[in-house]
């Protein structure tokens, strides 16, 4: 009996060191979204933003380029890749980002701000570019 009471003393402690710890830092919860910080020096995101521009070219590039775009693209133009300028994150069956992603129009034009939404499920070793549109300003 005493060693019951002893393991149940143990596990609440435990649980009120984990609740404690989780109210400290930056928890992650199911459905909401958080900002990421220092998005220019996170790797991952920067990673991310690059794929999407590269993605979205890819699918420019498969419709018929840019002389020929697709009919519901909202961005004809091939894209190089500047930077991503904001980010957030939302869990849900693996992870959506939201980045503002800054690229260059390569027939010419300066860099332009763009909101691009990417799912990626790590554990099928998937990323998938949701949608790749022009940011309103």
């Amino acid at each position: 009996m005493a060693k019951g009471i002893m393991i149940a003393a143990s596990l609440l402690v435990l649980l009120t060191l984990f609740i404690a710890t989780s109210s400290a830092t930056a928890v992650k919860t199911v459905g909401g979204r958080r900002d990421i910080k220092d998005v220019g020096s996170n790797k991952e995101v920067q990673s991310l933003g690059r794929f999407a521009v590269n993605e979205h070219n890819r699918r420019l590039r498969h419709s018929g380029g840019a002389a020929a775009p697709a009919a519901n693209d909202p961005v004809p133009v091939l894209l190089s890749f500047t930077a991503v300028a904001s980010a957030q994150e939302q869990v849900v069956s693996g992870k959506v980002y939201y980045l503002k992603v800054i690229a260059r129009d390569r027939s010419g034009g300066g860099d332009r701000p763009f909101d691009a939404v990417v799912i990626v499920r790590a554990w099928l070793r998937s990323k998938e570019l949701v949608s790749f549109t022009p940011s309103p300003k």
